[in-house]
């Protein structure tokens, strides 16, 4: 009976070595698909991080100009000049040590909207085309 039981443990190691094999290289791959994941996740969120930190720090140099020039402007500059406060005052509040923030993407919208209300107060058109370098606007 001893002798049946050893039979049957090769025959049972034998048919499941397909089964086996499977299981292995599918462990495998999920690892190997979790550090790739990982990797261009990290990846992406470096650079689109960096990206809207790029735009918010555009927006923070042109408020500056701006309210910089007004000031030495003469009167009647009121409306640009509250804009630019305003945009300034939505890029200082913006959270930036907290990439899990729930309304994220919602302020980046904001602080666009608010930097294309001063591009039409100051009537300057926000698109650039560096190929035609005459054509005034600015762009990012």
């Amino acid at each position: 009976m001893e002798g049946q039981e050893e039979n049957d443990d090769i025959f049972h190691d034998i048919i499941m070595s397909e089964e086996r094999s499977q299981s292995q290289g599918f462990n495998a791959g999920q690892m190997l698909g979790q550090k790739t994941g990982l990797e261009d996740g990290y990846r992406l969120g470096w650079e689109k991080g960096a990206g809207v930190a790029s735009e918010l720090g555009f927006y923070v140099g042109f408020c500056q100009k701006i309210l910089q020039e007004l000031k030495d402007s003469p009167a009647g500059k009121q409306r640009p000049t509250k804009a630019a406060q305003s945009l300034l005052k939505l890029v200082d509040e913006f959270p930036l040590t907290n990439p899990t923030h729930p309304q994220l993407f919602e302020l980046v919208q904001q602080i666009r909207s608010k930097f294309k209300q001063l591009t039409s107060v100051l009537g300057i058109n926000p698109s650039y085309n560096w190929s035609e370098p005459e054509s005034k606007g600015v762009s990012f």
